[in-house]
């Protein structure tokens, strides 16, 4: 196989230098310190009291964190996956808290952030990341600071901003496998002493597709980004610093066709290879997002004002059921997400008193065009439904966190955030007729959509939901308040304990082609209390830190699907709980290697079900593996004329269910990942030449499971196979 020999070799050599690393060991080598704001301000990681994971752009690098998806081998207790079908999304699940469902109406229970603006819908937030300054992911609800629908946690995407200096670099790589081509660049330019400009861009194509289609002969899931962002800073002093950022990014050839067990057993097929009777599949997404970012400082107070505009366009077409010669079920999709957002949050320090406040308003409107197309019986039977979906929010929201430094070593923080939100729904659901007849409308779905065209018949709209008892104009207002305490048990030792709440926005069920199922979920509320330690050792050489956690959540919101009639079911399963350990630890045993490990455990169960669930409460809660953890190394040894680097990371994740309803086809196995690379790296740093492996054991795994027993089959998603990658990077102008 391509590169496999060629991967041997460097895993070979990248050992080998892991092993000599500690005999170059130097007194004082120390664990790089990292600035987070986690609390809204910068702080050290390990003066925070929060459960945090933060990942620089040099941890960004050296452990193949290519996309989004890639952090769920990173951080404790979170799991993700491509949301079925659509590779351009990322549903990401921290301790069993997630969102698995990517239609508008339903809102993610895992916040995502990018440059402090919050990012609404999770169709399309895995994307390459280029040119990142670091990633932080905050553990647990954040119902105070960050607020909306981040009931299970927040990942917050930090770009680099332009600075002073005239640098840049060019990354340009080549994956052997399935032929991919992927260059990104950056050049930062100081325009004058106080204004400084930077244009980063990043282009990748891949030829060859994960995914074969021996029905139609195509492949798929080959992806394709195109992405160029452009920022202009203005410093003119400590007192002011404003970012203005544009940034545009296509993502096509996502589309993610899923395998039936049962038929790729009988035709002795691999994970990877389907047999769907659809051609032309496709996943596609167009974002533009337009971010203002101030800092000011005055009277030893800081003002931050962070603004955001973002426009999606989103459309795909897949078959969910890998049948042929006709799929039993098709879903087309044409969108488009708007989103307004602006938050101002004022903080300062009075005698040992930290005090900070905050306004946040947020506007979405969303417009979807979604179709579900059903052939029954080898065909004979056919329906094609289109729905016309708008649904706008308003969310206002003000906040304010205190923390009283009681002594030199106790501190107590008290702060709390109350959320208002307006939503309104409108909809029309039609049957797509091959002919006109009495009571039809012109098509008037836009030519672009992927679903069939042709005369209308209206099955159900916004009325007839009405009829039936559903909101659709419903109104959330929430208070989540936060107490902590933290003690300075040593300089290097921290104790921390917090009890907070949090609070996911409500919603509909709209996946549905019968109004009496489209009806309302309420929001999903959690109590949550964690206790933790974070710790460095031996001058800095060592950092431990262990969180215990538990969550108790209240209107627990599940997607599934209804078993009886083979629908999308979104509805609130009344209690959950959730509780476990996470560890992380790094260890510089020298100046030139790094050891890390973190791990994390679930015990999650349902403590009350909702009369409308139709799985027994004993049943685990889906997306929940009772442990996931990484170790690895991080080498950069001196040799004449440069040095070597090389990182290895293994990671293990537990089997779990991926749905609620505990089928055998939806029980994931236990996975283990191995993510290789080793290089040259010349002196100062200036190039780059590096070989790599993800998957590199090619582990064939599937990470969620569609499940349409009434229909007939099942829709395993995979995992992406292994890859092999030779990278050549050049710096210009110093590191960046």
């Amino acid at each position: 196989m391509r590169g496999l020999f060629f991967c041997r070799l460097c895993f070979t050599l990248g050992l080998l230098s892991a092993f000599i690393a500690p005999s170059r060991a130097q007194e004082g080598a120390t664990l790089e310190e990292i600035t987070v704001t986690a609390e809204r301000v910068s702080a050290s990681l390990q003066s925070v009291p929060v459960s945090v994971t933060a990942l620089t752009a040099s941890d960004l690098e050296s452990k193949q964190i290519l996309n989004t998806l890639d952090l769920v081998r990173q951080v404790p207790n979170l799991s993700g996956s491509n949301n079925v079908g659509l590779g351009t999304a990322t549903s990401f699940f921290l301790r069993g808290v997630g969102q698995d469902e990517s239609i508008a109406t339903s809102d993610p229970a895992v916040g995502t952030y990018i440059d402090g603006v919050y990012v609404a819908r999770q169709i399309a937030n895995n994307t390459l990341l280029y040119d990142v300054d670091r990633i932080e992911v905050l553990r647990g609800p954040q119902g105070t600071l960050y607020g909306r629908n981040t009931s299970g946690g927040a990942v917050k995407i930090i770009t680099q901003k332009p600075g002073s200096s005239f640098q840049g670099h060019v990354d340009a790589g080549y994956e052997f496998e399935y032929n991919r081509y992927q260059v990104d660049a950056s050049l930062n330019v100081p325009l004058t002493d106080t204004l400084f400009g930077q244009v980063s861009a990043v282009s990748m194509r891949q030829n060859d597709g994960f995914i074969n289609n021996v029905a139609t002969g195509q492949e798929a899931w080959a992806p394709q980004t195109n992405g160029v962002r452009g920022q202009l800073r203005w410093a003119p002093g400590d007192a002011a610093d404003i970012t203005a950022s544009v940034e545009w990014v296509k993502d096509s050839g996502e589309e993610v066709l899923g395998s039936d067990p049962t038929d790729r057993a009988a035709m002795h097929q691999n994970l990877y290879t389907v047999s769907s009777g659809l051609p032309n599949q496709f996943a596609q997404a167009i974002s533009r997002a337009f971010t203002l970012n101030g800092l000011f400082k005055f009277g030893g107070m800081q003002l931050e004002s962070i603004t955001g505009i973002r426009d999606l366009d989103q459309g795909f077409f897949t078959d969910v059921s890998d049948k042929a010669p006709v799929p039993f079920y098709a879903i087309p999709n044409l969108s488009n997400h708007r989103q307004y957002s602006q938050e101002f949050t004022l903080s300062g320090k009075v005698a040992s008193l930290d005090w900070l406040a905050g306004l946040f308003y947020m506007k979405e409107e969303n417009r979807s065009f979604i179709g579900d197309q059903l052939f029954l019986f080898g065909g004979l039977v056919a329906g094609n439904f289109m729905r016309d979906l708008h649904n706008d929010t308003d969310s206002y929201a003000g906040f304010t966190q205190l923390t009283w430094h009681a002594t030199d070593a106790l501190s107590l923080t008290a702060g709390g955030r109350y959320t208002h939100e307006k939503k309104t729904v409108d909809v029309s659901e039609y049957v797509v007729l091959p002919i006109s007849l009495p009571g039809t409308i012109p098509d008037y779905a836009p030519a672009a959509y992927p679903g069939a065209h042709g005369p209308l018949l209206l099955a159900y709209d916004t009325a007839d939901v009405a009829a039936n008892g559903t909101d659709i104009h419903p109104t959330y207002s929430q208070f989540t308040p936060k107490l902590g305490a933290d003690y300075q048990l040593t300089h290097d030792i921290l104790g921390f304990v917090s009890w907070t709440k949090g609070f996911k926005s409500g919603g509909w069920n709209s996946r549905v082609t019968d109004s009496r199922d489209f009806v309302n979920v309420k929001p999903e509320k959690v109590r949550s209390t964690e206790v933790g330690i974070k710790s460095e050792w031996f001058d800095h050489a060592v950092r431990a830190n262990l969180t215990y956690y538990r969550a108790d959540y209240t209107d627990f919101i599940v997607t599934a699907i209804n078993p009886a009639t083979g629908g999308f079911v979104t509805v609130n399963a009344a209690g959950m709980r959730s509780q476990g350990v996470e560890a992380e630890l790094a260890w510089r045993v020298s100046s030139v290697l790094t050891l890390f490990a973190d791990g994390g455990t679930i015990d999650a169960k349902y403590t009350r079900l909702s009369p409308d669930v139709e799985f027994p409460i004993t049943n685990a809660v889906k997306r929940t593996p009772k442990f996931s953890g990484a170790v690895g190394y991080n080498a950069h040894v001196p040799i004449p004329l440069g040095a070597v680097i090389s990182n290895l990371t293994f990671s293990h994740q537990n089997r779990y269910y991926g749905d609620v309803d505990n089928t055998g086809p939806a029980l994931e196995p236990a996975t283990n990942l191995t993510d290789f690379s080793i290089g040259y790296e010349s002196p100062e740093a200036t190039w780059q030449l590096v070989a790599s492996c993800k998957n590199c054991s090619n582990q064939h795994y599937y990470h969620s499971t569609l499940n349409f027993g009434a229909l007939g089959f099942a829709t395993q998603f995979q995992g992406v196979p292994r890859q092999f990658f030779l990278n050549a990077r050049y710096n210009f102008g110093g590191r960046h």
